[in-house]
């Protein structure tokens, strides 16, 4: 049985009669629909419904059962053909069939169901016998090839790679179809954070993923203001679902703007394509949105002018109460356990948002636009100050998670400021401290960095975000710890990923897994029962944990890879193939001596391209940035 899933269902159905006798088989398929949207299918509870009419139809072998959904404001039907087999007979949606096969006989049955979505009929996109390549297997098989002797970290690399095409939304043209849903079986459908976060850690390896990510999500960037769906010009998407529920309009998902994130990745996503391929005319072409969303930042994610961004929702009760990457409603709470309300100055977000004005401004000045640059550069410094006065917490030597209604800050521990290290807006003197909380047994379980300290009073290991692990945050930590020159503590955050995911089916990272300390009593970190798996940004996790320990950086503009790799003991070689940086081609090799230094070495090269390393820094300075300005005054 060959079953294919992808704009419908096939089933491929082959029997063979090896007995030296006449063979009698009989099938019988019980079919229904309710066109229930998701939602309802996990609440138990509907909010839309109409009736289903079933029709059938049956000539010379072949069957077809329709079902139609008589709602009068969705025109969505479902088609279940039969082939292949006779004397098909259908009753109160059952169809039964049967085969007669003589001694080595062979049969070949086949099962397509076909949706017919808002009128439009929609065939499954494989055939028979397609268990083959798909244009998103093909395209990631054309990016960067990683190779190791460390079989479990080739493992659990290969699934990432494989569960990145798999998820493939295949919607739009060219590049556009590869950009994933969010993940399966919850997400399927396009999510700007996710993919714009999934863009960010796997560019350099897929940089046709993060091309395709990017067309496909400024096409929804808003350009007007519509309070029920938290929508302001310049926003970016955050959710767009094409379920029943959206569709009527009793769920503000059909285009939900209602999230922080997405607007600064989105910025930091078009500088990084810029810097991995130098393609001007793409950056000047998407220049009126990144604009747009520029504006909307000083204009709308400032709403009090006081130069720090916050949120809160203008959509009502179905609104996104939290808007960063945790936005479950408890996610953001004080100290004592109570609930901070709107509106909230996130931590991560006023990283994000730096970095997204830093990055931005290089990316302008790569293309001769001084002073737009200057002016984004000046922006940064002044966010960045003005973050560390106010979020520092001298007595914990630790970053506060948020500030309240009040501007009053919240002094939660949770792992929110680790990701400001991946941004850049943590003072070089202030890193070290931060890396070490991060590590430390209240919030590293020996898995992975929790969501929350488990002093906290509301953590619970298995709750969503208050006290779970994380791949994806893990990552962009990790990228930071890199940043700052915390190599040990990336090593020992990226071997925790990695046998995390030995534990989980498929050596696949979750959505999200439990936050059990590693100890005698814990095996396991244990199982968040309601993960996708796969999960867009957890396969991008492994990706950037790979890149992190190797220290790259794109400077295409510059013709140059910045290269500054430190490998652990326990991954003391492993091969890049297809490295594309701008028009040239690189293979590199990675190699760990036997005094710890990690050697780089070009094996193959195509075009022009000048490897920099970076000289030795002091653990807490910041070697991106430094790195960065000396390619760029070069």
């Amino acid at each position: 049985v060959n079953c294919c899933v992808g704009d419908g269902l096939r089933l491929d159905i082959y029997i063979t009669n090896h007995t030296l006798a006449p063979a009698s088989l009989g099938f019988s398929w019980q079919l229904d629909a309710d066109f229930a949207d998701r939602t309802e299918a996990e609440q138990g509870e509907r909010q839309q419904n109409a009736p289903v009419e079933c029709f059938w139809e049956s000539d010379e072998g072949q069957g077809k059962l329709r079902f139609d959904y008589r709602h009068p404001q969705l025109s969505h039907a479902t088609e279940i053909c039969f082939s292949g087999a006779e004397h098909m007979t259908q009753k109160d949606g059952t169809v039964s069939f049967g085969l007669q096969l003589q001694p080595q006989e062979p049969a070949h049955c086949i099962i397509e169901v076909l949706p017919i979505f808002c009128g439009k009929r929609v065939r499954p996109r494989y055939g028979c016998d397609a268990f083959g390549a798909s244009p998103a297997d093909v395209a990631f098989e054309a990016g960067v090839q990683m190779t190791t002797g460390n079989a479990q970290v080739q493992r659990v690399w290969d699934r990432a790679v494989s569960d990145l095409a798999s998820l493939a939304l295949l919607e739009g043209e060219a590049e556009e179809r590869l950009t994933p849903a969010g993940g399966v079986p919850k997400y399927l459908a396009l999510f700007g954070r996710d993919v714009l976060l999934t863009g960010f850690q796997a560019g350099l390896f897929a940089p046709a993923l993060l091309r395709g990510s990017l067309r496909q999500i400024a096409q929804w960037n808003a350009t007007e203001y519509d309070e029920r769906f938290d929508k302001e010009p310049g926003r970016v998407i955050h959710q767009r679902e094409l379920g029943p529920l959206s569709l009527l309009e009793k769920n503000p998902f059909l285009h939900y703007y209602g999230d922080y994130s997405a607007p600064g990745l989105f910025l930091i996503d078009m500088a990084l394509d810029l810097a991995l391929t130098g393609d001007k005319d793409f950056f000047l072409s998407m220049q009126d949105k990144m604009l747009a969303t520029l504006e909307w930042m000083e204009r709308d994610g400032d709403s009090d002018g006081d130069g720090l961004y916050e949120y809160a929702t203008k959509a009502g009760s179905w609104g996104e109460k939290n808007q960063g990457w945790k936005d479950s409603r408890e996610a953001i709470l004080y100290e004592d356990g109570r609930l901070v309300e709107d509106p909230i100055t996130l931590v991560e977000i006023q990283g994000c948002f730096y970095a997204a004005k830093q990055l931005l401004g290089l990316a302008f000045a790569g293309i001769g636009e001084e002073r737009r640059a200057a002016d984004l550069l000046a922006q940064a410094d002044r966010l960045k100050r003005r973050f560390n006065e106010t979020f520092w917490m001298p007595d914990r030597q630790y970053f506060a998670l948020a500030l309240d209604p009040a501007k009053k800050i919240v002094r939660t521990v949770a792992a929110d400021p680790g990701q400001c290290l991946a941004y850049g807006i943590v003072y070089e003197d202030r890193a070290e401290a931060v890396a070490k909380r991060l590590m430390s047994p209240d919030i590293f379980s020996g898995w992975g960095i929790r969501t929350l300290s488990d002093r906290h009073p509301a953590y619970n290991p298995f709750a969503y975000h208050l006290g779970s692990v994380w791949p994806a945050s893990n990552s962009i930590i990790g990228f930071g710890l890199k940043r700052y020159g915390f190599d040990a503590h990336l090593h020992r955050l990226a071997k925790a990923m990695f046998d995390a995911a030995e534990l989980f089916d498929y050596d696949r990272l979750p959505e999200v897994f439990g936050g059990n300390a590693r100890d005698q009593r814990h095996p396991h970190p244990g199982i968040y029962p309601d993960a996708n798996s796969p999960q867009a940004w957890s396969a991008g996790a492994v990706i950037l944990l790979i890149h992190s320990m190797l220290g790259l950086i794109p400077v295409a503009p510059r013709q140059t890879l910045i290269a500054d790799p430190d490998l652990p003991e326990w991954l003391p070689a492993l091969t890049l193939r297809n490295v594309r940086i701008g028009n040239a081609q690189v293979s590199l090799h990675f190699q760990r001596d036997a005094s710890g230094f990690t050697q780089c070495e070009i094996t193959c090269q195509k075009g022009e391209l000048h490897i920099y390393r970076p000289p030795p820094a002091e653990a807490g300075a910041d070697r991106f940035g430094l790195a960065m300005r000396a390619v760029i005054s070069r």
